[in-house]
């Protein structure tokens, strides 16, 4: 399977500010990808200011069969600055900086074989995995990397086409551009 994608750069800015999310505001998928071993699809969903992500994990190409699955939950979303997207498409693209706390970061293992393996290598550190359970590991570190903390700060840039979203996240600055291929398009449900 070949996945294209493109990174889209923005330029940066315009002055004019925007404190409603009322454009990206719904629930956004994915479709049914490859991602190493598994299949994932990723949901948003914004309402108001707090945002759901999701990243599930399939073993099966449709998508059907459940592995595991990451929850972000965020809150405090402020949509600032417009981004204008010169490159991007015919007559480019527009969206906007934005920031985001972190909420909680949770893992659900959704197989037997998986929690049994969870708890014997203590993912995350923890060793009280149960099936179709889901526990914080906001702040941890699992598999060699540190999951950010409940709370902090997630600086993000989204580009809005039509019923198509794409977005970036980064902990430490607004994100110079944005991913458009297609394992990361959000499709308006």
């Amino acid at each position: 399977m070949i996945f294209s994608f493109t990174i889209i750069s923005c330029a940066k800015k315009s002055d004019s500010s925007s404190s409603s999310t009322t454009e990206i505001e719904g629930t956004w998928q994915t479709s049914c990808v490859s991602s190493g071993d598994y299949y994932r699809i990723k949901k948003l969903t914004v309402t108001g200011t707090n945002i759901t992500d999701t990243f599930e994990y399939h073993t099966d190409s449709s998508c059907a069969t459940d592995y595991s699955m990451w929850t972000y939950t965020w809150s405090s979303l402020s949509i600032g600055d417009e981004v204008t997207f010169s490159s991007y498409g015919s007559s480019g693209g527009s969206g906007h900086d934005f920031t985001l706390t972190l909420s909680d970061t949770t893992y659900t293992p959704q197989t037997s074989d998986i929690v049994s393996s969870k708890n014997t290598n203590s993912y995350c550190g923890l060793t009280s995995w149960e099936l179709n359970t889901p526990l914080s590991v906001a702040g941890k570190t699992c598999n060699s990397v540190t999951k950010w903390a409940t709370g902090i700060t997630v600086y993000g840039t989204y580009l809005l086409d039509g019923s198509k979203l794409f977005f970036e996240l980064s902990s430490d600055t607004y994100p110079d551009s944005v991913q458009t291929g297609d394992n990361d398009t959000f499709t308006k449900q």
